[in-house]
């Protein structure tokens, strides 16, 4: 298990099995993006995973460096092979994610829009 603290914000990450785990907690935001993006990163490319969960439970604040952030991991969860999966979100990360169109964090179809390089562009 690793722990990474800043204020205001805490990431938690564990691994079960070929399960990745990472519980945050505070807000994540341009000074706290780093730290979460180094915290989970691991968990991409560890070769004996195939799925990172993220809960997001307790956090207060999602910007959009942050949201910029998840959208990194799971794109480099796509190129790793992994599952990528936002759980337990607060109505105010919910509607951040709302905004940008993401709440279907299924969104391979933002991999395959955006970064794959067969992939369209708009």
């Amino acid at each position: 298990m690793t722990t990474c603290d800043t204020t205001p914000f805490a990431v938690r990450t564990q691994r079960s099995g070929t399960r990745f785990v990472a519980t945050c907690h505070g807000e994540l935001d341009m000074t706290t993006c780093e730290v979460f993006f180094a915290a989970v990163l691991p968990g991409i490319t560890d070769t004996t995973t195939d799925r990172v969960q993220v809960d997001l439970a307790e956090v207060t604040f999602l910007s959009a460096s942050g949201l910029r952030t998840l959208l990194l991991l799971l794109c480099a969860a796509h190129r790793n092979g992994k599952s990528f999966e936002l759980h337990h979100l607060r109505p105010q990360v919910r509607r951040v994610l709302d905004l940008f169109g993401c709440t279907t964090f299924a969104a391979g179809l933002v991999w395959e829009a955006t970064m794959s390089p067969g992939g369209r562009r708009h």
